[in-house]
């Protein structure tokens, strides 16, 4: 089928440029641009300058010689934000609605002069922008009151592109008024600007540090109260001399207080200390303040595919035909299209049961030639029943169409996830704090693991490595280690099973850390702990914020089959209790069944997302309900969470390995530009110094001595006769572990010493 031509299926041709390249780009159109649109207003630029020049003055008359200039200044703005990126927070809307205003204000204003009042002569005022804005003013506020609201936009869009605020520009001139010389400072210095913006990297992140530092201070740092004159001379003694620290009472907390940088720490300025008198301090815990710089969107792929539902029409009426064939009597309502599949609804006739409609799925399928098809009877919340047909043509989710929108950054929620988009193309985003612990299972190449690289992307690209830690676990080994050296990570992606059972022992401890801390300040959960922190004053060591931590296990099965009874005890006591400390686990599993996903595992993660996988059976144990079967792979999925009443369909988002990649190489720029230190902790993936307390933990030395030792003793007694040959033969064991047994019973006083190549003796009869 001819899939229509539309601005979303415009395919790509050329190299793909990065942020560098399309900066100079632009930098070179605007300078060539604003060449080419003076030679066309001059009608020096032939036939095509002509014809543009021509139009540009219709529209803006003798403003358009401004189009040029305006070119001009947008070439050395994008000059000045290629040398220094964080530069581009001043570039925004609000630029370009200042721009349109000024240019509202200037095309009136030369309709004023030049007494524009007929067609003939627009060209010589404000061109057609002007003959049309004007008069509507003109006509509702007369001359001088017309005059008044362009003065009023000029004035305002002035403000708007220059991003200065009216009270600031007040004290500017008083101070101007006061020191008349002060308006020499007001002629910017070209040379001074371009030199600023040339500092090195180091001197750009020391001056965006001590600007974080200016307007907060820390409730780390406290200080305790000593007088102006002692600080004074201490500081200017002995630079490593103890601390000094300031009371805080010393400061009147209800006066507004501005912190500046100093030589040897920070000054402090209250309004209550009077003129010029300043106290010098420095904070008790030096600490590195970092403009921790989020990626942007653009680093990742835009989506331009468009579904292609088929012929709904024809659809609509295959269904009811069908169905009538049957005997079931449908009135068919709306039709949904979302990325994978689309969702016709229907409404039965009273007295139509919907187990009657679920059994005549297959014959569904084959009247309207579809791969697969799932029925949703009823539709949580509508008196309809839903079903989902695959789409001809599928279009990608990418995960830059749901982490760009508004939505996602405004989300109200802590650690918000982009999940996908549903059947009906609404953007699924939610909470890890809700969930609070996931489980995502699916079939080998269902797309579970691409969806865990888009999770990981969307809380990266929202917290920075102060805010969040990650412990990723990647049993597969090739996964997972696209985010080496990611600063969040508190050890490298770890892939040996021992390790991992090591960082997730240290969770335990961690938690329970967490939890004294909590029991200490009398707070509920890792809220109300960090508002105290950012609110209090108090002196005490622990008073840190806390950070979220999330572990990813990526292929529990393999982890679980080595070291269950460790495993298992473990992943229950953490999801039992650490949601209300901001520790939270995604269990990743290609293996759906009961000796992975066993019902303690089960029973207290809620959250759930099920892949496409190959048997009704295996969707249960996902689930606790069928319908994972039917899916379509690379993706489509089924999403279950504490709040919603049935499982939801959705299609996952698609991120390239080159996009992982390159988000990896921004944080490790980040890392390396402003000397960040990672977030690493040697002791997690260490053996503990310290034993943990979990219920029902077995290490593996004591689960064979409890459990395979006992069945060994039992039979050597029987046998009256032990040998490491016959250990190995009964139970089919390796000779090292049927020579350890032997040396165990050996040791106990079960069986004599060795003697030769016949059997040992056995001390102890056989009971009964």
């Amino acid at each position: 089928m001819k899939i229509p031509f539309t601005p979303f299926n415009i395919p790509k041709f050329g190299p793909e440029l990065d942020l560098e390249a399309k900066l100079t780009l632009s930098i070179i159109v605007s300078f060539a641009s604003s060449i080419l649109l003076y030679l066309s207003i001059i009608d020096k630029a032939g036939s095509f300058g002509s014809i543009i020049g021509s139009l540009l003055i219709l529209l803006l008359g003798r403003a358009a010689v401004l189009l040029p200039f305006g070119l001009v200044w947008l070439g050395f703005v994008l000059v000045r934000l290629q040398k220094n990126k964080a530069l581009a927070k001043d570039f925004n809307s609000r630029t370009i609605w200042g721009l349109i205003f000024l240019l509202g204000f200037i095309t009136g204003f030369l309709n004023i002069f030049i007494s524009v009042k007929s067609l003939d002569k627009m060209q010589q005022g404000g061109g057609l922008f002007g003959y049309i804005f004007y008069p509507l003013i003109l006509d509702n506020f007369g001359a001088i009151g017309a005059g008044v609201v362009l003065f009023a936009l000029g004035i305002f869009g002035f403000f708007l592109v220059s991003q200065m605020t009216f009270s600031r520009f007040i004290d500017t001139v008083q101070e101007s008024l006061s020191n008349p010389s002060k308006f020499l400072d007001l002629i910017p210095d070209l040379f001074e600007a371009w030199k600023k913006n040339g500092k090195t990297t180091a001197e750009v992140i020391e001056l965006e540090s001590l600007e974080q530092t200016k307007p907060q201070i820390e409730p780390e740092e406290h200080f305790s109260g000593v007088s102006f004159n002692e600080i004074k001379n201490a500081t200017s003694a002995n630079e490593s001399s103890d601390e000094i620290v300031i009371d805080p009472t010393f400061i009147d907390s209800s006066q507004p207080i501005t912190a500046q940088a100093g030589q040897n720490g920070f000054i402090l300025v209250t309004p209550d200390t009077g003129q010029g008198k300043t106290f010098e301090i420095k904070p008790t815990k030096p600490k590195i303040r970092v403009n921790w710089s989020l990626p942007k969107c653009e680093i990742l792929k835009e989506n331009f595919s468009k579904s292609d539902p088929g012929d709904v029409d024809k659809n609509k009426k295959r269904i009811k035909e069908t169905l009538e064939h049957f005997g079931i009597s449908v009135e068919m309502a709306d039709v949904v299209t979302g990325p994978t599949v689309s969702q016709y609804t229907l409404r039965p006739a009273n007295g139509v049961k919907l187990s009657s409609i679920d059994a005549v799925q297959r014959d569904l399928a084959l009247s309207l030639a579809a791969s697969s098809l799932r029925l949703e009877a009823p539709i949580p919340g509508k008196s309809l029943v839903g079903i989902e047909i695959p789409n001809l043509v599928k279009s990608q989710v990418r995960i830059r169409d749901i982490i760009q929108t508004k939505e996602f950054f405004n989300f109200k929620e802590q650690l918000p996830v982009a999940v996908g988009e549903d059947v009906a193309g609404k953007k699924l985003i939610y909470s890890i704090t809700k969930m609070p612990h996931l489980l995502v299972a699916g079939a080998t190449g269902s797309g579970k693991s691409v969806w865990i690289n888009s999770m990981l992307l969307s809380l990266l690209f929202r917290y920075s490595p102060q805010e969040l830690e990650l412990i990723l676990i990647d049993m597969k080994r090739v996964e997972l280690k696209l985010y080496e050296g990611v600063p969040h990570l508190l050890s490298p992606v770890i892939t040996d099973a021992e390790k991992s059972i090591n960082a997730l022992k240290w969770s335990v401890l961690e938690m329970d850390r967490r939890y004294k801390l909590l029991e200490k300040f009398g707070k509920r959960n890792i809220g109300d702990f960090n508002q105290f922190v950012r609110d209090t004053r108090l002196k005490d060591e622990e008073l840190v914020r806390m950070s979220f931590l999330v572990v990813v296990i990526d292929e529990l099965g393999d982890l679980m089959i080595m070291a269950k009874n460790e495993v298992e005890p473990i992943i229950v006591r953490l999801t039992q209790m650490s949601r209300a400390v901001g520790i939270h686990l995604i269990l990743g599993t290609q293996r759906p069944d009961t000796h992975v996903v066993t019902g303690l595992i089960k029973a207290n993660v809620p959250s759930r997302i099920a892949f496409a996988v190959a048997s009704q059976i295996d969707s249960r144990v996902i689930l606790d309900q069928g319908g994972a079967e039917k899916l379509l792979g690379q993706g489509d999925g089924l999403f279950m969470s504490p709040s919603t009443i049935k499982a939801v369909r959705f299609q996952g988002c698609y991120v390239e390995e080159n996009e992982v990649r390159k988000c990896v190489r921004f944080w490790l720029d980040e890392v390396e530009n402003k000397g960040l230190v990672p977030n690493i902790n040697k002791e997690v993936t260490e053996p503990l110094k310290t034993k943990i307390v979990v219920p029902g933990m077995v290490s593996s030395t004591e689960e064979n001595h409890d459990v395979f030792y006992q069945e060994c003793r039992t039979y050597v007694i029987a046998q009256q006769g032990a040998s490491t040959s016959m250990l190995q033969t009964a139970f089919g064991i390796g000779y090292p572990k049927a020579r350890k047994i032997i040396e165990m019973l050996e040791s106990e006083g079960v069986v004599g010493p060795g003697n030769g190549s016949k059997p040992r003796e056995v001390y102890v009869q056989q009971e009964g």
